[in-house]
């Protein structure tokens, strides 16, 4: 039976986090397993703490201060640097302490190492860093929208988690104005964090280059001198900014990394996926993973699913896994020109088609797709309400595997001197409509002198993709104004949306013909 131990680790500000210790029933000193949260529950399971098979490793769990059994009040991302490095040297005080570490964490329990990665602990020999990238703009806003849909829900929830404090909140407390102070209401007192984060649209504001912006994050690839096994999905919220992570990593530290991709979501290995592929479940395909990376990287034991310096993945709709270096843009480029509700290989007549946008009554998409929470989800018919407007291609006569980024790019134009437009990229099989792809943009932030009545150029771009076409499949492109609750509805004035004190109706319009969708198709296998 394992050794199972509960201390109070006292952080530099005189606060206590708990910390669990589970260690092998053997004498001597041992690798450890560090991992740090604030999703644990306030009870203990001993006895699966005591039969749990650790693999030689002591596993150290502690609760994020604020949460569950810590000291403290939990402010997410502010006091993680300070006190994932002063546990850091508690490790190193206690018996069992073998002069190794392993990270290992999830989403927010990922983040609270990619904010000490840059501080170079010598003892620290890899980390298994689970779905969470390293730009904090990312996880609030797109584009300069706010991810109401995930940033907002998630944190009314953590605030301050075990404070007893009020959460009056539904997803349509975002819809109202101005949004500045609406903590207040929320929380019976006011919430600075998410106030804060409310005022600072633009991903050039030079807060973000502040700790409380998420500067202790940012460069922890960019600098690392460790090899990592990164996880990912592909709808997953992060999934963008880990192929940016991967991307970053300094060439010699990325050949003895590792980056896995599976077709899921947040929960990557799919278990509550609306949609499940053969063979891709990553915990069949390599049960212990997360082991034999850190085996690898301790004694140089071989990897048999997944190597070093490649990204193994599993395309959706798809049958097998793929290896690659970098997911690059297919060698095909396919454009689509978005014609009278089809989408054709050449530009129709033109024309437009033109919509009414009301931001208290936004239109609303299943899923977050990788934006916001939710992942792939089966969408409405097409043209389900007046102000979404659907373009479905002809059905494809062959398999074509598209993969890398796509874009959108529409001409446009509003009676109004701001205004959103949004656009979702699915999949048609058969009776069944799967989301793929999606992107949001505003007239003022690509046009800031926009005048009413002008027609302009909106440019759009998804994150990085890897899906299968069959034959008599349809690609289906929906545009419109909104997306809720997954982005905060634009109130169609110009300025900080968060500090409007209204909205107006706009009528906006697609110029058709010139507007078009551009995938690439892999055509080299």
């Amino acid at each position: 039976m394992n050794i199972v131990e509960k201390h109070f680790v006292e952080m530099p500000d005189g606060v206590r986090l708990f910390t669990l210790v589970q260690r092998p029933p053997v004498k001597g000193r041992v690798p450890v397993i560090f991992m740090r949260g604030p999703y644990e529950k306030k009870t203990l399971d001993e006895e699966a703490l005591r039969s749990a098979d650790l693999k030689g490793y002591a596993i150290i769990t502690q609760h994020c201060r604020g949460t569950a059994l810590s000291e403290g009040d939990f402010i997410p991302f502010k006091d993680e640097r300070r006190d994932g490095l002063a546990t850091l040297e508690w490790v190193r005080r206690q018996p069992f302490y073998g002069g190794e570490i392993y990270l290992q964490g999830g989403s927010y329990c990922s983040a609270v190492h990619l904010a000490y990665l840059t501080a170079r602990p010598a003892d620290v020999r890899t980390g298994w860093l689970n779905v969470k990238d390293t730009e904090c703009y990312d996880s609030i806003y797109r584009n300069g929208v706010l991810k109401c849909g995930l940033f907002g829900g998630w944190a009314v929830e953590v605030y301050k988690k075990n404070a007893s404090l009020g959460r009056n909140f539904v997803p349509e407390t975002f819809l109202t104005h101005p949004l500045v102070g609406i903590t207040r209401h929320i929380f019976g007192e006011e919430a600075p964090y998410m106030e804060e984060m409310f005022l600072h649209e633009s991903k050039d504001d030079p807060f973000w280059q502040t700790p409380s912006g998420g500067s202790e994050y940012r460069h922890a690839m960019h600098t690392a001198t460790i090899p990592l096994l990164l996880t990912c999905a592909f709808y997953d919220i992060f999934i963008e900014g880990m192929f940016g992570m991967w991307a970053a990593l300094p060439d010699d530290i990325r050949r003895r990394s590792a980056f896995i991709v599976t077709p899921y979501n947040h929960d990557i290995m799919g278990a509550e996926a609306p949609l499940t592929f053969e063979n891709a479940s990553l915990r069949e395909q390599c049960p212990d993973f997360n082991y034999d990376w850190f085996n690898h990287v301790r004694t140089g034991s071989p990897l048999t699913f997944f190597q070093p310096g490649r990204i193994t993945y599993f395309p959706c709709f798809g049958r097998e896994w793929r290896s690659v270096e970098s997911l690059a843009d297919g060698d095909k480029a396919w454009t689509l020109h978005l014609n009278e509700r089809t989408l054709d290989a050449a530009p129709g007549p033109g024309g437009e088609r033109r919509y009414v946008y009301n931001p208290a009554a936004p239109a609303r998409f299943s899923g977050g797709v990788c934006n916001n929470f939710g992942g792939m989800r089966l969408q409405d018919p097409p043209d389900s309400r007046y102000d979404i407007l659907s373009f479905l291609s002809a059905p494809f006569e062959a398999r074509h595997l598209f993969e890398g980024r796509g874009a959108v790019r529409l001409r446009v134009k509003s009676d109004c001197p701001d205004t959103g437009f949004y656009v979702r990229l699915s999949v048609v099989k058969g009776d069944k409509t799967w989301s793929l792809r999606d992107d949001i943009a505003s007239l003022g932030r690509q046009h800031p002198d926009y005048r009413p009545g002008e027609e302009v150029w909106l440019d759009f771009s998804f994150a990085p993709h890897a899906f299968w076409i069959e034959p008599g499949d349809q690609l289906r492109l929906d545009v419109s104004s909104s997306c809720f609750p997954h982005f905060l509805p634009h109130t169609n004035r110009r300025g900080l949306q968060a500090l409007q004190t209204g909205t107006d109706i706009a009528n906006n319009a697609v110029v058709l013909g010139c507007s078009t969708l551009t995938l690439h198709e892999n055509t080299r296998g």
